[in-house]
């Protein structure tokens, strides 16, 4: 047997046996002292028999939260994780939840107490809902009818073009998918389930607890994370909280704030989105919209229908155009009144919620690892600069992101060489589209007639094309996409005609979405 082992072994239990006052008092009892022989016959085989136990656990092969390498010179005191997340949203929580299906120790350290709010689009696609299932929430979800299936939907271009239809019938004809693009779920809702699964998988989730500092001492290999109650009781003065882990991972949304303490990412966030639902709405008629005003390109805006016939206003600012970010309450607003879809969607005197807002990290950061950490979800960038989406890709990096760790534990080298795999990964699952999606939205940006020319096509190719873009803008299909011979020359072609129409005042502006 390892030496380690056994000095770790005989610390952990002489801690124990000076420290707990439990069994003081079991030495001190009347049987004990009128019995000592039979007594200390029992201890020595009670001693026996853990250590045999602790010995087959220490040896298997399964690599899982018992080997005695992975959590070295314990105290009675205090517990090592093996890793301690900062964020119990969406990535956070499925990090923890297939890192406890495998055995591992895992911290969620989550700022708010559940159920709490996140402002975004609450459009969850498909890598997204294929978790979702396999944590057994989206049963909870539809049995509970908290989600909503999009089965129709379309967008209007900055002309004015437009084209509604039933993509999600038209992806269910297709074997490959067999399934709609997107379901809406509230983030208060999401979130919420996805934590609560983590929990039942084993994962460690401690609420109301804000991270104040991590540091890393190289010496031990672990992770000291200081934190605070996020509000007390009854007026008292915060709680001190620490945590100590093998591995950090940095989960805590766009902002992005634990890495940027840590050096590992030096902007701001490139993006914004606002939310603002609205209730009893009788003149919206269909599932979702993309609408692209001109001024606002590359962003947009959108109308999603929630569950229980709410809807969900939004407006995004994306990087690349002449909007700023402080522009966004003048824009929300503005298209509410101005814009011609907008305004006839929302009807007159929506009853809507007061705006919310969401900082957004877009396209991924350059190095989302180290020795010991991992940066994950929104933290590390995960938004599509195309779409503003990033809930399936914060939720299917954070399992490449536990994969990656499963791995590193099992070989025990959690060197930043060795969790390089991690970025590799990701990279190569949507890193590379992302990148794509960048260019895509300059390039939107600089010749807007695109948008008109593909919305004139979609017209024409009807419900079938208009699911195939879906698939694209959902991440279901590669953005190559686009440049295929039967999609991109035929845009380029249509493109060509709007503009010689407007050059000799032929082009026509689409009045209604209801003419679709």
């Amino acid at each position: 047997m390892d030496s380690k082992y056994i000095n770790n072994t005989v610390k952990f239990v002489t801690d124990a046996l000076n420290k707990n006052t439990c069994v003081q008092k079991v030495l001190d009892t009347k049987f004990v002292k009128e019995h000592p022989n039979l007594a200390a016959g029992a201890a020595i085989g009670a001693g026996l028999l853990a250590a045999s136990s602790i010995y087959k656990l220490s040896t298997s092969n399964t690599g899982k939260r018992y080997n005695y390498d992975a959590i070295p010179n314990l105290s009675f005191e205090e517990e090592i994780y093996d890793v301690a997340t900062i964020g119990a949203g969406p990535s956070g929580s499925v990090l923890g939840y297939y890192l406890a299906r495998e055995g591992r120790s895992v911290a969620l350290l989550e700022k708010k107490k559940f159920p709490r709010d996140k402002f975004c689009g609450d459009a969850v696609a498909t890598m997204a809902q294929d978790i979702l299932r396999d944590m057994g929430v989206m049963k909870e979800i539809v049995d509970e009818n908290l989600g909503h299936f999009a089965q129709n939907g379309g967008f209007v271009s900055p002309n004015g073009n437009s084209f509604i239809g039933n993509s999600a019938k038209e992806l269910k004809r297709d074997a490959k998918y067999n399934r709609g693009a997107v379901i809406a779920i509230k983030r208060i809702v999401l979130d919420e389930k996805v934590a609560k699964a983590a929990k039942r998988m084993g994962a460690h989730l401690y609420e109301n607890t804000t991270v104040e500092n991590c540091t890393f001492d190289r010496q031990t290999g672990y992770w000291t994370i200081e934190c605070v109650e996020s509000e007390s009781e009854n007026g008292q003065q915060p709680k001190k909280l620490t945590y100590k882990a093998r591995v950090l991972v940095c989960a805590d949304g766009s902002p992005s704030s634990t890495a940027r303490k840590l050096g590992y990412v030096n902007t701001e966030p490139n993006g914004i989105c606002s939310r603002a639902y609205v209730k009893n709405n009788t003149t919206f008629r269909y599932d979702g919209v993309v609408f692209y005003p001109k001024s606002l390109l590359p962003g947009y805006c959108a109308i999603i229908r929630e569950a229980r016939d709410e809807l969900n206003y939004l407006a995004y600012i994306i990087p690349g155009g002449k909007v700023k970010l402080d522009d966004l309450n003048h824009y929300h607003h503005e298209y509410m009144k101005s814009d011609p879809f907008i305004s006839k969607a929302l009807g007159p005197n929506p009853d809507i919620e007061r705006m919310k807002a969401a900082p957004l990290r877009l396209g991924g950061i350059k190095k989302s690892y180290d020795d010991h950490l991992l940066i994950v979800g929104d933290a590390a960038g995960f938004i599509d600069p195309l779409t503003g989406e990033g809930i399936q890709y914060a939720m299917e990096g954070s399992k490449i992101a536990a994969d990656a760790l499963i791995e590193a534990f099992n070989e025990r080298d959690l060197s930043g060489q060795s969790l390089k795999r991690y970025q590799d990964r990701w990279m190569n699952r949507f890193g590379h589209e992302f990148n794509m999606s960048m260019t895509m939205s300059l390039f939107l940006y600089r010749f807007p007639i695109v948008l008109d020319a593909a919305a004139k096509l979609i017209n024409k190719r009807g419900s079938r094309f208009l699911a195939e873009w879906a698939a694209v803008m959902t991440g279901m299909k590669p953005k190559t996409w686009f440049l295929r011979p039967d999609v991109g020359p035929l845009i380029v072609l249509e493109a060509f005609g709007i503009a010689v129409e407007r050059l000799f005042g032929r082009g026509q502006q689409q009045k209604s979405l209801d003419q679709n």
